[in-house]
């Protein structure tokens, strides 16, 4: 049912300053447990690859378009490395948020439902697991619905950092989701998004890894049209909320058997190289 990933990777990459204003971050290189080297987003490719995609639509600024195009048309080249052969690019011609990244992708998806995967991220799946995206796409392809996010349990220390949701259990680590707030305080976690099998202190977060249906654009152009005489930019995160509000009973998390890594700061850059290599998990 999934055949298409849209890849947004047109970010600045501030905090990965001086080096990401020469080369994006989602090119910054990884070296594997067997010594070869691909990108960042070379990588995020693969792992899409393994759930089955056949398109890819990267998102990128004007100035990254050509370096981006021309790596992988030297992959394609030398060694296809199993990707799939249609790779499209498209251009977010300036920084207006995440969520105005994945409109430029509407006509690109059409009115089929697609994977969404951030640029700065890898994932690390469990030993003999398939690939992370692979498991949130599986689950996706049992239950249907609006949506279905990849979602990995955080501690209360990294609340501030990520999107957080509860949701109740409906089959082997799927939910359907009960609320979701971005980046939420303690508090409001511990009051709104306590999900019952977790651990205590542990709450449901989302990891990079997304299957949306078309629907989501509609949320999206909604929420452009709220904001259009303003400075504000267009978050998918907000998007997602009316997306749930829409269909309450069709929104879905996925707990992944694995570990997203964000290399989008030094020290998660230096993390990501480190569990790419090794293929070791901190859960």
């Amino acid at each position: 049912m999934i055949r298409k990933v849209l890849i947004p990777a047109a970010g600045k990459g501030t905090r990965l300053m001086p080096v990401s204003s020469v080369v994006p971050k989602a090119m910054f290189p990884l070296v594997d447990e067997c010594n070869n080297i691909r990108s960042v987003l070379h990588v995020i490719c693969r792992q899409a690859a393994f759930a089955g995609i056949e398109s890819i639509g990267i998102v990128v600024s004007p100035w990254q378009r050509a370096m981006v195009q021309e790596y992988f048309k030297t992959v394609q080249q030398s060694n296809p490395d199993g990707l799939p052969g249609d790779i499209e690019y498209l251009v977010q011609p300036r920084p207006k948020g995440f969520g105005d990244a994945v409109m430029q992708a509407a006509e690109f998806v059409g009115d089929e439902p697609f994977m969404l995967l951030l640029g700065d991220h890898i994932y690390i799946e469990e030993r003999n697991r398939p690939s992370c995206p692979a498991q949130v796409v599986k689950a996706f392809e049992s239950v249907g619905g609006a949506a279905m996010i990849g979602m990995q349990p955080v501690s209360t220390e990294e609340l501030s950092k990520v999107g957080v949701a509860a949701g109740v259990e409906i089959h082997k680590d799927i939910y359907q989701c009960s609320d979701f707030v971005e980046k939420p305080d303690p508090v409001t976690a511990q009051q709104q998004l306590v999900t019952r099998g977790l651990p205590e202190g542990a709450f449901l977060a989302h990891c990079g890894i997304y299957v949306f249906t078309p629907e989501i654009f509609a949320c999206l152009q909604q929420l452009s049209d709220m904001i259009k005489a303003t400075d504000k930019e267009i978050e998918l995160a907000e998007a997602q909320n009316m997306l749930l509000e829409r269909y309450p009973n069709k929104y879905y998390l996925c707990k992944i058997a694995g570990r997203s890594y964000d290399i989008g700061t030094p020290e998660g850059y230096a993390a990501s190289q480190t569990a790419f290599r090794s293929k070791e998990m901190t859960m």
